[in-house]
């Protein structure tokens, strides 16, 4: 199966030949077929996933390489790579995958998967889903933040709320189970990014760490505030006391307490206040 996410419904997974090399020794070949159910086979995506059984970094700089009806393909890097793109739908499809590391150091596997649309997927939405960031969680980090800056007199925290990847606003924000900061990027512009090319990077647009699919965390609080902010805001201030303002520049700068609660009334606008700007990591 594909590794627990929200994104993606598991179609099936393709059964791989390992087919012995005759000419390099202890080289396998893993081949598999594909053919369309029908025209309006609802899949999206075939995934090459490669699971490594020792530890990455001491596979160095290795990749994969594929075969797909007679053309040959390099560099695959070891994560997750979306081959669907090169089918053609009206045949059946011959593919093949290998490198002298599988399968002793990594395993490979075929899945075929359609993708979740983005307003189905928030619906269904589980909040207690190991693929979620809890509203508090984002809250301690944004206190972590300011406790890191208490050598100088910081107001608050300044996040966008534009992608750095799409350019428009943040739809389904999310970052990486290991990403330090605040900043969010949208999910489906990230999934976009790496499942149309045969050399996806899986890295994180804010800080650079990988972040595969399994890491992929969906922030709620950032999703709260995508909400309940006007549609013109962009960016939002961060506070200490787990309450977000519009920035300035913003139509309406009032502050809004995060919480259970119904919102309360405003209590100050803010001006000419001090501002780290967590649009992209400091690291």
């Amino acid at each position: 199966m594909l590794p627990c996410q929200p994104f993606y419904h598991f179609l099936r997974e393709l059964p791989l030949t390992p087919i012995l090399s005759t000419k390099t020794a202890n080289l396998n070949f893993f081949c598999g077929t594909y053919l369309a159910q029908s025209e309006s086979d609802a899949a999206t995506s075939l995934f090459i996933y490669f699971s490594p059984l020792v530890e990455r970094s001491s596979l160095g700089i290795r990749t994969a390489s594929l075969s797909l009806n007679g053309k040959a393909y390099f560099r695959l890097p070891f994560t997750m790579v979306n081959i669907f793109p090169l089918f053609d739908l009206t045949k059946r499809n011959c593919f093949a995958v290998w490198d002298e590391v599988i399968p002793e150091k990594m395993t490979v596997r075929a899945f075929e998967a359609v993708k979740v649309l983005e307003g189905e997927m928030l619906s269904l939405l589980i909040e207690s889903a190991p693929y979620i960031v809890r509203r508090e969680d984002t809250q301690a980090l944004v206190k972590a933040h300011f406790a890191a800056a208490d050598e100088a007199v910081i107001e608050n925290l300044q996040m966008s709320l534009l992608c750095p990847i799409a350019k428009r606003k943040i739809r389904v924000p999310c970052r990486g189970a290991c990403c330090q900061h605040m900043q969010c990027f949208d999910a489906y512009a990230y999934l976009a990014l790496n499942d149309s090319t045969l050399h996806p990077s899986w890295r994180c647009p804010v800080c650079n760490d990988q972040v595969l699919l399994q890491d992929i965390r969906i922030d709620l609080l950032t999703l709260d505030i995508l909400r309940k902010a006007e549609s013109e805001c962009s960016t939002v201030n961060l506070l200490p006391n787990g309450s977000w303002a519009l920035a300035v520049g913003c139509h309406d700068r009032s502050v809004i307490t995060i919480d259970d609660s119904p919102i309360k009334m405003p209590t100050r606008t803010l001006c000419n206040s001090s501002v780290i700007d967590l649009t992209y990591d400091s690291d």
